[in-house]
């Protein structure tokens, strides 16, 4: 087990221990809207949220690298035709 994930499950034995040990009704206010929820689910949801965001945007960074990626690989693909078609001396990049 690496220890990011170590830390990730002791942080998450943490928040659920100390989420089911405030069980107190708490009034959420967002803008217009008003709910009444318990102390726990309300930090369970805010960490299930975190998550979700820290995993999304993990997703969006390994996307935009695999563009990345794909577009070196073309490009080297290009330059490699060029040197090998040029007798094996390479040719500047335009």
């Amino acid at each position: 087990m690496s220890a990011f994930s170590l830390f990730a499950l002791v942080l998450l034995v943490a928040v659920t221990v100390f989420a089911l040990s405030n069980p107190s009704i708490v009034a959420l206010r967002f803008l217009m809207w008003q709910v009444q929820v318990s102390l726990s689910l309300a930090v369970m949801g805010g960490a299930v949220l975190g998550g979700l965001l820290v995993f999304v945007s993990g997703l969006m960074g390994q996307q935009r690298l695999r563009a990345r990626v794909h577009d070196l690989q073309a490009r080297l693909r290009e330059a490699e035709a060029r040197t090998s078609g040029s007798g094996g001396s390479p040719t500047p990049p335009p």
